[in-house]
């Protein structure tokens, strides 16, 4: 496999970057660097829960994420998503064999914790109640009491369905099985709004655009975007987008079995591999 190019976050289609000068960022977002990361995992081989062979899923992988638009992609099975996951803390650290995390140059813990949030694949919603109640119920969980009085909540809560433009819907219930609701699109921007409750100013997504339509998912990335150029750092996995929402990336994390493929500017992905013959 070829060496993995790196390099700093580009400007595809002539977005400005998180790097530019015209971009003003309200709080400066922090930047994830990673290095040399080695995560396992031990299989079961179905009897009696037996332990088998360990499965390497990350193998020395490195690099450094800056606010803006990051991408991590690659096919089913790359390990994206598990790169994903280790880096936001999500997986066991004992899977992890080698390598750290940092965040502005120091390692992960609970106080850096609270900078992040991770909006997971699979919308998890109160089908029952309103896209509103369901912002109060994370404002109220999240946001302590003794520093945000009820109006400081519902100014909060607020402002993220003006920011989400969820005006139209946040009084129509989330929807069940049983129960109509609203789109997909208004599912996920809720999702997102649940997250975005405390600010933070590292935000990571697990493949933010599966099962919308095309429209629906441009619609998301336009948000992701202009979230990153308020200062915050996106990291998200992705599977085949199209050009529309990859000309929006500003670094790219290319993943394949596991190891890294490419890392450096998304606009310049493709003179990379073409250089390389492919």
């Amino acid at each position: 496999m070829s060496k993995p190019q790196n390099g700093e976050p580009g400007s595809p289609a002539g977005v400005p970057t998180a790097d530019d000068p015209e971009v003003m960022f309200q709080v400066p977002g922090p930047t994830v660097s990673f290095s040399r990361l080695h995560y396992s995992v031990m299989e079961s081989n179905g009897l009696c829960h037996k332990r088998g062979p360990e499965k390497h899923i990350l193998k020395d992988v490195s690099g450094i994420m800056r606010p803006g638009m990051n991408a991590i992609m690659g096919p089913t099975g790359s390990g994206k998503t598990s790169l994903l996951d280790v880096i936001a803390g999500r997986k066991d650290p004992a899977g992890l064999k080698l390598g750290q995390v940092l965040v502005d140059g120091k390692m992960v813990d609970s106080d850096l914790r609270l900078m992040s949030a991770y909006v997971v694949q699979d919308d998890i919603l109160m089908g029952t109640l309103s896209v509103r109640e369901n912002l109060l119920f994370s404002v109220n969980l999240r946001l302590d009491p003794r520093h945000y009085s009820t109006a400081d909540k519902q100014r909060r809560v607020d402002s993220i369905i003006e920011d989400l433009g969820l005006q139209d819907c946040a009084h129509t219930k989330i929807g069940t099985e049983f129960l109509r609701g609203v789109s997909g699109g208004e599912r996920k921007r809720c999702s997102i709004g649940m997250e975005l409750i405390t600010s933070p100013s590292l935000l990571f997504l697990d493949e933010p655009t599966t099962g919308l339509d095309s429209n629906t998912a441009n619609h998301i990335i336009t948000l992701l975007q202009r979230l990153s150029r308020r200062g915050k750092t996106i990291i998200f996995s992705i599977h085949q987008p199209r050009y529309s929402i990859f000309s929006r990336f500003d670094h790219l994390t290319l993943m394949h079995r596991g190891e890294l493929v490419y890392a450096g500017a998304a606009e310049k992905a493709l003179s990379y591999f073409t250089d390389l013959g492919y």
